[in-house]
């Protein structure tokens, strides 16, 4: 009896040395694992960040000119929505010179110029058109043509 006594009396040691050791593994390996999640967030963050700030938004600009494609100073752009009815009319800068910015993309909207009594032709500005930045130059012709 002698002898089996030890043997059972160390089984239970044995047990708790190899779970103790199976413990060491498994924190090694979180440990592993949190390590390189953290440094795989980190590498993708900026990317993240530049994602968020994509423009949500739309910008129309262009110039104002006459036949001879001289600018317009002072020339009246009015932009009008389509789903809203909204209209927006501004006046052209230096070398007639215009813009709308933080337009809904998702909106259609209409484009026209006028100086002194007379305009140019409508344009349309359609939500179908993805791009970000559109440049819409505007005509304006002599009076009386």
């Amino acid at each position: 009896m002698s002898t089996r006594l030890p043997s059972i009396l160390t089984l239970p040691l044995l047990r708790a040395r190899s779970s103790c050791l199976w413990t060491r593994r498994i924190s090694w390996g979180v440990r592993v694992l949190c390590g390189v999640l953290a440094v795989a967030w980190l590498l993708h963050a900026p990317g993240l960040a530049a994602k968020e700030k994509a423009p949500t938004t739309k910008t129309v600009s262009g110039a104002v000119t006459d036949k001879a494609e001289n600018g317009i100073s002072g020339a009246t752009v009015t932009l009008k929505d389509l789903q809203t009815a909204k209209t927006v009319a501004i006046y052209t800068g230096a070398n007639g010179q215009y813009q709308f910015s933080d337009l809904d993309p998702h909106h259609d909207y209409q484009i026209q110029a006028s100086f002194k009594g007379v305009s140019s032709e409508t344009r349309q500005v359609n939500s179908f058109d993805t791009r970000r930045k559109l440049v819409i130059n505007l005509t304006i012709p002599p009076p009386g043509s």
